[in-house]
Parts: structure tokens; sequence; C-alpha cells
């Protein structure tokens, strides 16, 4: 029901077109191209991390196991300290 109602708006709007005396600089331009590019690539980003996250879930964890092992290790503290030499 509601694509049925965006696609008659949008229909409506491309019949009913008016001439518009409007100006947009070069900057601003630049600017909203900036914008969805910053916005697409930050998309991908979090997309791609969304589906390493799916897979890593689909494998049986294999990749979490292996990334608590390795911080584990690298959390191993000596157990004294009095007969180092600083």
């Amino acid at each position: 029901m509601l694509t049925r109602i965006f696609f008659i708006c949008v229909g409506v709007l491309i019949v009913a077109q008016t001439q518009v005396h409007a100006y947009t600089d070069p900057g601003s331009g630049t600017l909203i191209w900036q914008m969805l590019l910053a916005a697409s690539f930050g998309v991908m980003f979090y997309l791609r991390r969304i589906i390493s996250w799916f897979r890593g879930l689909k494998a049986g964890n294999e990749k979490a196991t292996s990334a608590k092992a390795l911080s584990a290790e690298t959390e191993k503290k000596p157990e004294s300290v009095k007969g180092q030499v600083v």
C-alpha cells in the first residue's frame, strides 16, 4: 500500500513539472557529492563488517575463538617483577 502511494506521488510530480529558476553554485554541488560519497563508503564499511560477522556466526565462530585465544595470550602478565632489572 505504501509503495503504491509512493509511485502515485512520483508520477504526479513527473507529470506536473513547472519551470524553476534556481542556481546552485559549484561549491554546493561539490559538497553534495562529498556527502554522498562519504555516506556510501560508510555504508559499505559497516555492511562489510556485518557480513563478516554473519559469516563468522555461520562458520561456527572459528574466527571468534581464535581472536579470543590471541587476546588471552597478550593479556598474560608476569607474576613477579621483584627480580627484574630496569
